[in-house]
């Protein structure tokens, strides 16, 4: 009955990752005491009372439930505290059937006992006795046992005596067959020269249940192996997120030294741009002058007279070009465009820019309406660019068997300039960059008399007065321009 020891470990808490570690001895010590071997004599070690209550409680719940025969030899305390943790499943019917019987260590230990050793045949004549009353009537049922006679004979000093008594109850093995619960408290081993004998003990027993702090403590083994695996991932993690951290640092180290390098550029070129077209204007203004005064005076054959026109309506255009590129550059450099406003009636600056249109595209139709007060603090000849453009970019980009329709209305707090045309709506990608210089999108074909500033120099220019520009474009409405001028107050006089 003890030619093998085997060690069976009780996890405290095991977590649902320790399935396959200290869980899986959880069930498997739970499984061994739901349906121990017959025969077989195991041990318990224990520091806690609680802990033995625990034990016993799963060694015998499962036989109260299978109908086996149940006997416990214990202190009149252990035998309360097993009472109380078998109380739900029965443990009193079973005490009144005669199922379970409870007898006290003391007492029963008494009756074999002879000069301080257990006497065997006095042993084998009380246990004889015990089996046959307890299995009386249900010769074939299984029977468990807990004793814990050999702990008061270790707990007297008598360990001699627990030892020989431990052999006893291997000899009753080979006559009976049972399953035998006994059960130490630890501290029986902590005296001076009572460390040996604990092997002792060990090997009189089929199997070995450890102590909580030892089932603890492998659990404890574990987990800390475990948090090493992973504070050594977590370190290897941590160095690849640093490593990944500073190639980002320099991809954006280099991501800024390229953007400062690109607004760099754009900023010399903007600037070229502009001092450009300041140093064209003069010589340009000069050439114009000379064409205007050479056909005031008739200075011109008749036959040259169309090519002198020619001219000075490309210089007209070059102008517009070079007027438009300082008004980007004082738009992007030098800190916006500037306005000089004065409180003046809207009307008569886009009725002027209609009418001009209307004589220079001579086929077109372009309706205006007025509604409300239309007096607003603007910049005259700025918000005359604003028209122009807004109705130009009509005339370019409208169908040419359509009317450009340009009303101007007047509220309380702004003044509204609207221009549609019908056609090919604006693509939809193209919408959001509609006012960014240069987007000029699908252009029509023949020439253009812009550099694709119009859009973006409006904009700057509303913006300049506290305002906006909307912009909508759809099969159904056509696309249309909203310039909308806050009014502000009258100047006092």
């Amino acid at each position: 009955m003890t030619s093998a020891t085997n060690v069976i470990r009780f996890p405290s808490s095991p977590t649902a990752d320790e399935s396959t570690h200290a869980g899986a001895h959880r069930h498997i010590g739970r499984e061994f005491l739901a349906q121990p071997a017959q025969p077989s004599h195991f041990v318990q070690f224990y520091e806690e009372e609680e802990t033995l209550f625990e034990m016993v409680s799963e060694f015998f719940v499962p036989g109260l439930r299978a109908g086996d025969r149940l006997l416990v030899i214990a202190t009149q305390a252990h035998r309360d505290g097993f009472m109380r943790r078998l109380g739900a499943s029965g443990s009193d019917t079973a005490v009144k059937s005669g199922q379970l019987t409870l007898l006290d260590a003391r007492e029963t230990l008494s009756k074999f006992m002879v000069d301080g050793m257990p006497d065997p045949d006095r042993f084998r004549s009380v246990v004889a006795g015990l089996i046959s009353s307890v299995k009386r009537g249900h010769p074939e049922a299984c029977l468990r046992a807990y004793g814990e006679m050999v702990d008061l004979l270790w707990r007297d000093g008598h360990s001699d005596a627990a030892i020989r008594l431990e052999e006893l109850w291997n000899d009753a093995g080979q006559e009976h067959s049972f399953a035998l619960f006994c059960a130490y408290t630890v501290g029986n081993f902590y005296k001076e020269g009572n460390g040996s004998r604990f092997f002792d003990v060990c090997r009189n027993h089929t199997h070995v249940i450890p102590t909580e702090s030892f089932t603890r403590a492998k659990t404890l083994e574990k987990e800390i192996a475990h948090r090493t695996e992973l504070e050594e991932a977590l370190r290897g993690a941590l160095r690849k997120r640093a490593q990944v951290e500073e190639d980002l640092r320099e991809c954006l180290r280099r991501e800024q030294d390229a953007r400062a390098e690109a607004e760099a550029a754009i900023q010399f070129r903007e600037l070229f741009v502009g001092m450009l077209g300041h140093d064209l204007r003069n010589p340009l203004n000069t050439m114009l002058n000379t064409g205007r005064l050479l056909l005031m005076r008739n200075e011109v054959v008749p036959e040259g007279r169309g090519r002198v026109e020619r001219l000075i309506a490309s210089g007209v255009r070059m102008q517009r070009m070079i007027e438009q590129l300082l008004d980007l550059t004082r738009a992007r450099l030098a800190g916006g465009i500037i306005v000089n406003r004065t409180f003046q009636d809207a009307d008569p600056i886009v009725a002027k820019i209609v009418s001009e249109t209307r004589i220079a595209h001579d086929g077109r139709e372009v309706t205006y309406l007025r509604q409300g007060d239309c007096w607003a603090s603007i910049d005259a000849d700025r918000f005359e660019q604003i028209a122009s453009n807004l109705i130009g970019n009509a005339i370019t980009h409208g169908s040419a068997d359509k009317p450009v329709r340009v009303m101007l209305s007047g509220g309380a707090l702004a003044v509204q300039l609207s221009v549609q045309n019908s056609g090919e709506p604006i693509d939809a990608q193209l919408l959001p960059h509609i006012f960014d210089p240069f987007a000029r999108g699908e252009q029509p074909k023949g020439r253009s008399d812009g550099l694709g500033l119009g859009l973006f120099i409006a904009e700057r220019i509303a913006a300049a007065h506290g305002g906006g520009i909307d912009v909508s474009s759809s099969t159904d409405t056509g696309t249309i321009f909203e310039a909308t001028i806050p009014k502000h107050e009258r100047p006092h006089k």
